[in-house]
């Protein structure tokens, strides 16, 4: 069930990236540290290809400094679509 809720986050970085509102600074700090732990917890276990916290590192700095590179919000959506779905589908 975390997994469901923490791939809606992700499905409102991907529409806050597209359309800036009042909340993208704090969806910047969240995701930014949903990245941080993301990558520490990947280094830990020696797996030095965790893309998807790369993904939410990237998009948690571009929230915070309201910068957006063209097309990127699809890899937030994406990410976020395939862990509601994961997440919803575990039992």
């Amino acid at each position: 069930m975390i997994l469901a809720v923490l791939g809606f986050l992700d499905i409102l970085v991907g529409i806050s990236l597209i359309f800036p509102n009042f909340l993208s600074f704090y969806l910047g700090i969240l995701i930014l540290i949903k990245g941080i732990f993301s990558i520490i917890g990947s280094f830990a276990v020696k797996y030095f290809f965790d893309f998807m916290g790369f993904i939410d590192l990237i998009a948690g700095i571009m929230l915070l400094f309201s910068f957006s590179i063209p097309w990127f919000w699809i890899l937030p959506m994406i990410k976020g679509i395939y862990s509601l779905i994961v997440g919803l589908g575990s039992k």
